[in-house]
């Protein structure tokens, strides 16, 4: 957070609605992402990780307009921790050792005072300086920093979760978010982004001084236009438009493979105000990611279609087929459903030749709000249908979705159904 939006100075700083859930969603990945991880790791012992939160705060808030106290991100991150560690353990004769180094990252003095406070006060205390390492500075100057206690806690994965939850757009820059992933690939960022303060107040000039900033082309993104002659020619979803354009030259700019730039919405919020931008080179953290999304339907919100073009760049944020947007609902589940089972299976017949059930997720997850096991569940129904195989390496066929691995091999089925493409399948 930034040291222009919160005050530390006298006590716990006041915090939105909207902001409380961001945290509720990270806090609901992190569990997740430890469920995730320690699925087929029977025999392990231990699993270490960096936490690297570059814009912590001071630790507590009071709710605007409530006056109720409510954890920061730092003592949200060690809450998750443990809760995973009793979730994964509850079932294991031997308990698996969460070994995870956190690292809060601020530039404002006042706010990391109060948190080395709140940390000594709920018994964290001895553990500043050992597994919790505090950083007065901002992210990019700190930045250097926290990857060496990454190389020093995982010298072989160099494994770590970047969770920058800047407040405005512009303190986080591609380059950086290259660099993260250049030197540790097995990383992931979680990036929030307030593109309705972007949107509102963009202009040219202020769109040349973000992109130069940020290191990213929105100029090229936008197709050439200025944003005053978008306003005069959107003039209904001019702001969807720039947020667009300005979601296309990020992701191009971090290079990241895989990515989930959905909205978040909270209480007073209205529409989606942030974007939590989930950047991975992995086609599983991006599908966990997802699966926290449909988990807190009421905080996610996207616009566009169901299937497998929701986020393609040419409609991403401003096309929408719903009122009030995809929520994740139980009517964006059926519609993505319904969607999927038809794209799917033209995706498949296109390809001609056999693919994994990994290939097919991985080759087409980040323009569909699907997780993987929405696909298998269409992937059930297809088989079902006869309109395709699916075989395990050993030969062994698979026909339900719970069974079904990112190895199994997909095939058109000769003796049943044959696909065409657009019109649905034909015997």
């Amino acid at each position: 957070m930034t040291q222009s939006h919160y005050d530390w100075g006298n006590g716990p700083a006041e915090i939105d609605p909207h902001s409380v859930t961001k945290h509720e969603v990270l806090v609901g990945y992190l569990i997740r992402y430890f469920e995730q991880r320690t699925l087929n790791a029977r025999g392990r012992e231990r699993l270490r990780i960096t936490l690297i939160d570059g814009f912590c705060g001071g630790g507590l808030y009071t709710l605007k307009g409530r006056n109720q106290e409510v954890m920061g991100s730092p003592l949200r991150m060690l809450a998750a921790v443990e809760e995973a560690r009793l979730l994964i353990n509850a079932k294991r004769t031997k308990p698996l050792d969460l070994d995870v180094r956190y690292v809060f990252i601020d530039k404002d003095a006042r706010a990391l005072s109060h948190l080395k406070k709140v940390l000594q006060e709920r018994g964290y205390g001895d553990a500043v300086g050992r597994s919790i390492h505090i950083i007065h500075n901002d992210f990019v100057s700190a930045s250097s920093a926290a990857l060496q206690l990454v190389r020093d806690h995982t010298p072989r994965a160099n494994t770590a979760l970047f969770f920058l939850d800047q407040y405005g757009y512009s303190d986080v820059p591609a380059p950086l978010i290259q660099k993260i992933f250049a030197e540790l690939p097995g990383s992931e960022v979680v990036l929030t982004f307030h593109v309705s303060a972007f949107a509102t107040y963009t202009n040219d000039k202020f769109t040349d001084q973000v992109s130069d900033k940020l290191a990213i082309d929105i100029r090229t993104a936008l197709g050439g236009r200025t944003v005053e002659q978008i306003k005069e020619e959107d003039s209904a979803d001019w702001r969807r438009f720039i947020q667009a354009a300005l979601y296309q030259a990020l992701v191009k700019g971090c290079g990241a493979e895989y990515f989930t730039p959905f909205f978040i919405r909270g209480e007073g919020s209205g529409q989606g105000e942030y974007w939590l931008v989930h950047l991975s080179r992995h086609p599983r953290a991006q599908d966990v990611m997802k699966q926290v999304h449909w988990m807190h339907q009421n905080h996610s919100i996207h616009y566009g279609g169901p299937g497998l073009d929701m986020l393609a760049t040419h409609m991403m944020g401003f096309r929408q087929e719903f009122t009030g947007g995809f929520l994740f609902d139980d009517e964006a589940h059926r519609l993505s459903y319904e969607a999927l089972s038809q794209q799917l299976a033209d995706n498949i017949y296109g390809r001609r030749q056999p693919v994994q059930v990994g290939q097919l997720y991985a080759s087409t997850c980040n323009t569909s709000p699907g997780t993987s096991g929405m696909y298998k569940d269409v992937l059930e129904k297809l088989s079902g249908e006869k309109d395709i195989v699916i075989r395990a390496v050993d030969g062994t066929v698979r026909r339900r979705a719970r069974y079904m691995c990112d190895t199994d091999w997909i095939e058109r089925n000769r003796q049943g159904a044959l696909f065409k493409p657009q019109g649905g399948l034909a015997q």
